[in-house]
């Protein structure tokens, strides 16, 4: 049995914190070992399905570019996360992310977005504060010991070319003047997880992505073709009907953006707005 079916970004968020939940090894991490998330919408929509939790957001590109949470600093929400069991372990400042680091084994896992992804199995991420933030060390550390990550991110975020070079290209400093923060890209490693790995954790199918983008609020969507027994075609049809219309996750506050003068912005360079160049 066949059946087609379109997801928007948002809805893609849904599904894949669904399938990353569904995931093997997910699973068998989740019985007896540690999963450290690391913030952003997709991983907050995973961190909902996980724990009932979401997450803090702190960067977002929106029409006017590359922003951050207005109030991010008032919200109680992690923006990084350990889950042992049913134990919640927040991590929310360099020093929470030190202290628990070095208790982190190749038997624990780290789930993480992206903002990018290649042809060639590359990801970035964008970092838009001095040295990439509190967690930047953190996570080049656990990739030095040997923690395994799973990159959760959305088909909206494939790009052309290779990041192994557009990285390099890339850099805070190199841009004479930006719309919103001006943006580094840090190489993650790890599986790559987008809508059709979890799809295919979800049931018995098998997913290809057959179009892409739309209109009337379908921008950066995707067209799926999805094939398998009926039952299990069945299955993902029922879980699809659940996610259309699904919103981001997170605090509505939360996903404000930034604006000139907002404690947000103190340590973003370039930004037009911040310069008042622009409105």
């Amino acid at each position: 049995m066949r059946i087609q079916i379109t997801l928007t970004p948002s809805e893609g968020k849904r599904i894949i914190a669904k399938g990353v939940k569904a995931y093997p090894l997910v699973r068998q991490v989740r019985k007896k070992r540690k999963v450290i998330l690391k913030g952003g919408t997709t991983i907050s929509a995973v961190s909902e399905e996980l724990c009932g939790r979401p997450m803090k957001v702190s960067g977002m590109i929106t029409p006017k570019g590359t922003l951050t949470s207005k109030f991010k600093h008032e919200s109680n929400l992690p923006h990084g996360l350990i889950l042992k069991g049913k134990q919640m372990i927040p991590l929310d400042s360099a020093e929470a992310w030190e202290k628990e680091i070095p208790y982190i084994t190749p038997e624990d896992l780290v789930i993480t977005g992206a903002n990018a992804f290649d042809a060639y199995g590359h990801a970035v991420v964008m970092a838009g504060t001095y040295a990439g933030g509190k967690s930047l060390s953190s996570f080049q550390t656990m990739l030095v010991e040997g923690v395994p990550s799973l990159i959760a991110v959305g088909l909206e975020k494939f790009v052309p070319g290779d990041l192994g070079k557009v990285a390099s290209f890339a850099g805070r400093k190199r841009v004479d003047f930006s719309y919103g923060m001006s943006v580094g890209l840090v190489p993650i490693f790890g599986k790559i997880f987008t809508e059709v790995e979890a799809l295919e954790s979800l049931a018995r199918v098998k997913a290809v992505v057959i179009g892409k983008g739309g209109i009337h609020g379908a921008e950066g969507s995707s067209t799926l073709l999805i094939e398998g027994p009926r039952k299990e075609v069945l299955k993902i049809d029922k879980i699809y009907q659940k996610v259309k219309g699904a919103g981001l996750s997170g605090e509505p506050r939360n996903l404000i953006p930034c604006t000139r003068g907002s404690r947000s912005c103190r340590d973003h360079i370039k930004c037009v707005y911040k310069q008042g160049l622009r409105n």
